[in-house]
Parts: C-alpha cells; structure tokens; sequence
C-alpha cells in the first residue's frame, strides 16, 4: 500500500481529536459551566474569543513550522499537549482560569496538530488524488463529531463535567502512538515520489526526480527538445511578501474567514439554542451527531468533486447551504426543522476543508501551503472573534438568537460576492 495513504489515516485520527473537541463537543458544556461558575453566555464565549486571539499571534508561526520542521514531530507534540490542556480544563476553579487554559490549548493544538499540519502532510504525497486524500483526511472531523459529543454528554450526565474532560485527556493520550508511527514528513524521506507524479521519476531520488518530472511535462507540452538550463524547472515556491502581495490570498481569506465565522458561532452555541427552546439534552446531542454526520457525507461528495469541478462552485454552494441553515433557525422552529438545518451546516462544513485545502494549494502550491495558511490565520481569527463576542452580548440582551442569525446570513452573501473575481490556476475546469 502506498504510504501516503497511513499519512491520511495518522491525520485522520489527529483530525477526529482535535476537530472532533474544539468543533462539536464544545458546545456541550457551555450550560455546565454557566452553572458551575455563575456567568453569563458572553463570559463563557470569551474562551472561544480568546483561543482565536491566540491563534492571530502563533499562526504565521506554527504555519511557518509546518514548512520547515518535521510535520510529524509538530503533530505529535501537538496531540500531548493537546491531552495536557484537556486535564488542565479539569482543574480549572473560575471562569477566568478555564477561559486561559481553554484559549492556549485551542491556539496551540489547532496550530500543531489541526486543519493546517494534517493537510500540509497529506498535500506533500499526493498530486494527482489530492482532493480525494483531504477529503478522506477530513472525515476524520465528521467521525470526532459523531463519536466525541456522544461519549462526552454521557460523561458530562453520569460523572460531571470535569471527570469528561479528564476522559477525554487519556483519550488523546492513547492516541499519540498512532500518530508518531503514521505520519512522515515528505515522500522524499522514504526515497518516494508524491502519487500523480511521472511514473518514470519513481525510481530517481530526491529533488533530481521531481525536476525531471516538470522538465518532461514541459518538453511533451511545448512539442520540442530544448535546453532547460537557461530558465527554472518550475517556478519558486512564493514567499510570505508575495503572497501577502496577491489579491486572491485576500478575496479566499475573507470569504472563507467568514464562513469560518459565522459557522463557528453558530456551532457553538446550537446546544444551548436547542434546549432553549424546549429540547432535551439528549436531542441537543443528537442535532450535532446528525450535523458530523452530514459533514461526513459532505467530505466525501466535495472532496471528489474538487478533483473534477470548479472549486469556486464548491465554496459557493457550503457558503448557500449556511445561508439555509441561519434562515430555517431564526424562526425558532421545531425540532424537525432544526434537523433539517443541523443536515445543512453539516453539508457545508463537510464541504469547507475539502475545496478550501485543494484551492490553497492549487493557487500557492503545496511547498508554500503551509505558510499561505498560516498568513490567513490571521484574517479569520479577526473574523471569528468579534463572531463569538456578538452572539453572546446579543443573547444577553435579546434573550434570544434571531437577529444574530439574521445578521450571519447577510454576511454570508458578502462571503459569496468575494469570490466572484477570483480566478484559479492549473485547474482546467475552475478557471471558467
């Protein structure tokens, strides 16, 4: 079996973890901890406004490790600090401690071992079925999503709250093994080449064989036997003042920091939503476990269809899908018609990773991905903060969340517009 398919399945398991946690099973112990310490909805929001602050500050830096340290070291120091920061929670005697330690572990173990290390990993061994390995990758969330929320409320309902942090501690303990033995850094370490690439340059080492690869791709396209010495093989990778340089990294990062945002505070809060209006714990539970499921389904579906249609058509209809889910929740409606919007927030997220990853890498390629994530870090932490800071204080005031959502959709349809100039390169079918 080729090895970067144990690639997808190490950061898959760092995925179900790390996303599984900071993503769906959050939510469930927002009421516990207004409980506990006697606090308001935006006191408890400030955790999740604080790890995103964070998260501007080391993201060009752990963005930055991902390029230039080994990906394994990063992810697997990445899941034990990632259990530290669990036990820690446990521990925590007021608001204000939880909201700390809450907020370095989410900025810290995303940055280490999240969406930006497992997809730098995968994108390095794959070309050719690059957009089906991140979709597989990224199920890995969807799977975290179904299992952790179901576990985790039973936890919380029969131990208590802390006891379910330190549960899920020894969780990811268990898990660092797996991630040490399955992932490697490039396939060059293991004298490989990337799946896609020319068969022929398989059995040549290192980087004579990657250039052999472009040099042969670019005589057969040019139709002539020229000399290749007098040019670059293949452009440089761009570097941080490049990309910051170019209008499409500006146009991706704040249509995507927007879906970001609004998704995040949203799922944030559908728990306490939910049983506000009237739904049980259990059925809180179940609307996140139908969400990760959706979310699953839809990884598969955009993860294939990035390999084979244009990726702003991806972007464009996670971004529509949002736009339903807010509209059918402003409504209060029943349980049923919150079903329905939990199968479309969890289509869109599902749909997010997939194009987003391939979109990065197809316009800055994969030896700067990396970096290019990381520099956008920056303008979706700006988006997501006052995102959580606005749904609580409007909760607070309001009682309830119907201008919140309303006012989500209408940034929505900015996000939507942002994309409209952008054009993809390489890309036969998302250049149209």
């Amino acid at each position: 079996m080729f090895f970067g398919w144990r690639v997808v399945a190490g950061s898959f398991v760092s995925m179900m973890l790390v996303l599984g946690f900071f993503t769906y099973t959050f939510t469930l112990f927002v009421v516990p901890l207004r409980e506990e310490f006697g606090v308001g909805l935006e006191q408890v929001m400030y955790s999740l406004t604080l790890g995103t602050l964070l998260s501007l500050l080391v993201g060009p830096v752990t963005g930055y490790l991902v390029d230039h340290l080994s990906v394994r070291l990063l992810m697997t120091l990445g899941i034990l600090l990632f259990a530290a920061s669990l036990f820690a929670m446990s521990l925590t005697a007021s608001i204000a401690q939880f909201n700390l330690v809450y907020g370095a572990s989410f900025a810290l173990v995303n940055g280490l071992a999240g969406a930006v290390a497992t997809s730098a990993a995968v994108s390095r061994w794959f070309v050719r079925s690059r957009g089906r390995a991140l979709g597989i990758m990224t199920i890995g969330s969807s799977v975290g999503g179904m299992l952790l929320p179901a576990i985790t409320a039973w936890w919380i309902n029969s131990q208590g709250w802390r006891a379910a942090f330190e549960n899920l501690s020894l969780l990811a303990l268990l898990a660092v093994p797996w991630v040490w033995f399955t992932i490697r850094n490039r396939p060059a370490d293991m004298g490989m080449e990337p799946d896609g690439e020319l068969p022929d340059a398989a059995t040549i080492d290192g980087a004579a064989a990657e250039k052999l690869a472009v040099q042969s791709s670019a005589l057969e396209a040019d139709g002539a036997a020229r000399a290749v010495d007098a040019a670059p093989l293949e452009p440089a990778a761009p570097g941080m003042g490049q990309i910051l340089r170019s209008g499409d990294f500006w146009l991706i990062g704040f249509s995507v920091g927007l879906l970001i945002a609004v998704f995040s505070a949203t799922l944030s809060n559908l728990s306490p939503y939910a049983t506000g209006l009237g739904a049980s714990n259990a059925q809180a539970s179940t609307l996140i476990m139908v969400l990760a499921v959706h979310g699953l389904i839809g990884k598969l579906l955009f993860g294939a269809g990035a390999d084979r249609f244009p990726l702003k058509w991806g972007m464009w209809v996670a971004q529509g899908l949002v736009i339903v889910a807010l509209l059918i929740l402003c409504t209060e409606p029943p349980y049923w018609l919150m079903m329905a919007a939990a199968i479309c927030l969890g289509l869109a997220t599902g749909g997010l990773l997939p194009v987003w990853n391939s979109m990065m890498a197809q316009v800055f390629g994969v030896d700067s991905y990396g970096r290019a994530m990381g520099l956008m870090g920056p303008i979706i932490t700006s988006l997501i903060m006052p995102a959580y800071i606005f749904v609580g204080r409007m909760h607070d005031a309001l009682g309830n969340y119907v201008l919140t959502l309303l006012v989500f959709a209408g940034l929505m349809t900015v996000a939507i517009t942002l994309l409209m100039p952008l054009r993809l390169p390489g890309h036969p079918k998302a250049t149209r």
